[in-house]
């Protein structure tokens, strides 16, 4: 029986039923943005491989089509890891990266990664599924003084959104109140977060069941960006720079936190 309060995930069905236009559409992430990637992801690598000279690991967990990592895949110094739970979404993942490439399935609740086996890692658009599941692997296969940056909305910031927001509202959307209980390295918390639940939403102009918003189920938003901070600091990872990234066009706002494995 499934506890009623507890967060679904989307699982391993993720994109099942979506094709990689439709995915892209959907998450409007800044995966495929160059400026982000100049700003962050370039950046560093450049500096792991300062600290840990050539070539350098980097990892991307919940990676989808690995669209982020197409800025820096032609890099002979970088050996690129990447995992999603989903085997649909890595299909378009190992074609993209090519044989070179470590690509395989892995769920956050039980990561198939070994530890301290990267120089650097990145999560975009991840913490919206077990946040603390995805920074606890990050911060487990990261090797000891390596960076990783990651990106999150709060969910007021999802609110700000009238017209995207008010579609989901609108065709079956729903909000919850939800707890995250969190504990690791001997501390624990409690974080009340906002859980926008995607199971019974509807296609537009219809009462038919819109089978790819469906399969993303639940998703987790925190209440601040404070709240994200103590989640990082609670896995044990140091804060190096905070900023904000608005995604061109869309003008959909992003937090940007780079942290340190000390």
């Amino acid at each position: 029986m499934t506890n009623k309060n507890e967060i679904i995930g989307s699982g391993p069905d993720y994109y099942k039923n979506m094709s990689l236009d439709s995915y892209r559409g959907k998450v409007n992430s800044p995966a495929e943005n160059r400026e982000y990637a100049e700003r962050y992801h370039i950046p560093m690598v450049t500096r792991a491989k300062e600290k840990f000279g050539s070539p350098i690991h980097v990892l991307s967990i919940a990676c989808g089509p690995a669209d982020e990592l197409n800025f820096i895949k032609n890099d002979p110094d970088t050996k690129i890891i990447a995992t999603d739970f989903s085997s649909y979404i890595l299909t378009h993942a190992k074609k993209a990266l090519g044989e070179g490439a470590g690509v395989f399935t892995s769920d956050a609740n039980s990561p198939a990664l070994k530890e301290n086996i990267a120089e650097a890692g990145i999560l975009v658009n991840a913490m919206i599924y077990a946040p603390d599941k995805m920074l606890e692997a990050m911060y487990n296969a990261l090797k000891p003084g390596a960076q990783c940056t990651l990106n999150f909305r709060t969910f007021s910031l999802v609110e700000q959104e009238r017209g995207v927001f008010g579609y989901f509202l609108e065709h079956g959307g729903k909000v919850l109140d939800r707890e995250l209980p969190v504990q690791t390295r001997g501390e624990s918390r409690v974080f009340n977060v906002k859980v926008l639940d995607y199971s019974e939403t509807t296609k537009a102009g219809s009462k038919m069941p819109d089978l790819e918003r469906r399969q993303l189920k639940q998703q987790i938003f925190f209440m601040s960006l404070d709240d994200m901070r103590e989640l990082a600091k609670l896995m044990g990872f140091k804060e190096i720079e905070y900023s904000r990234f608005v995604l061109p066009g869309l003008h959909k706002i992003y937090y940007v936190l780079i942290l340190e494995k000390p």
